[in-house]
């Protein structure tokens, strides 16, 4: 297991937390101070950036990856696949806030894990909402632990429900880290699944290191978002199919890539004259009985 220091990606999650406020996809008391003014203050680079990739921004790539997953998590409580939640480094988000509250009357359980001090920031700020849904939890969890009280087994043994169909989620999160912690990752993901009587899914966002999804402005583009983040920005492979090969040898049954160019229609998302800069990943594991539909 790498010993990264996870708190280098938070100048994104301020940065990231403004754009969800920005666009109604938080509540108010998640957007900071720091977070307004790092939005400002980047609007004039990341336009110009923009001119060489098709008029693509940080923004429409953070909301078409925020708006797929949200649709595909949508679905899947609609027909009852998904029961519960896991956001992994889940940052200023608001998405546990809105979704936990949106699906309220049917106890959805969504249990958001950061490090120590998001933890503490966030908690402070959903306590000024008093509508938040009583199954909406804020935990310390460390992606990167097998064991221990903040590592993923011991925190969803503690607090899911072994007979309901579970979704984890990473977004922003995989691009930061090498390829080795992220298959560790997705080991830990398919074993809590594999240990749900129903299964379940995992979805993330992915930049993959192919022609489509990282042409050289686009490589540029993500390298200063690294520098930005205070740490590297990691390519892990370089097609879909070796993505699904490695969610395999994880434990995953299957696996697809969304690409927004899929569902910029009915999604209505941002778009660009250039090529898709971002991927989906949705990933599943039938769980114990093998059987559940779990698969998309």
């Amino acid at each position: 297991m790498s010993e990264l220091d996870t708190s280098r990606i938070s100048p994104t999650a301020h940065y990231t937390g403004y754009v969800w406020c920005r666009h109604g996809l938080s509540p108010a008391a998640l957007c900071t101070a720091t977070g307004r003014a790092m939005f400002y203050a980047l609007k004039g680079p990341i336009f110009a950036a923009s001119l060489a990739l098709g008029g693509m921004t940080l923004e429409k790539m953070l909301l078409q990856r925020h708006r797929i997953i949200d649709h595909l998590l949508d679905e899947a409580i609609a027909d009852g696949r998904i029961g519960q939640i896991v956001e992994v480094a889940a940052g200023l988000s608001g998405r546990g806030y809105r979704l936990a509250k949106r699906h309220r009357e049917a106890g959805l359980i969504y249990l958001e894990g950061d490090l120590p001090g998001m933890v503490a920031r966030k908690r402070k700020r959903l306590a000024q909402l008093s509508d938040r849904s009583p199954h909406h939890q804020v935990v310390e969890l460390n992606a990167l632990a097998d064991q221990g009280p903040d590592s993923l087994a011991q925190v969803a043994g503690e607090r899911l429900d072994s007979q309901r169909g579970t979704a984890i989620i990473t977004e922003g999160l995989l691009n930061y880290f090498p390829e080795q912690d992220v298959q560790g990752m997705w080991r830990r993901f398919a074993q809590l699944l594999a240990g749900s009587s129903q299964g379940g899914m995992y979805l993330s966002d992915l930049h993959l290191d192919d022609h489509t999804l990282a042409p050289l402005p686009i490589r540029i583009f993500l390298k200063a978002l690294g520098i930005f983040a205070r740490g590297g920005v990691h390519f892990h492979y370089q097609s879909e199919g070796l993505m699904r090969q490695s969610l395999a040898d994880a434990g995953f049954a299957g696996a697809r890539l969304h690409r927004p160019g899929e569902h910029r229609e009915k999604l209505d998302l941002p778009g660009s004259s250039g090529p898709d800069v971002i991927g989906i990943v949705q990933a599943w594991h039938p769980g114990g009985d093998g059987d559940n539909g779990v698969c998309p």
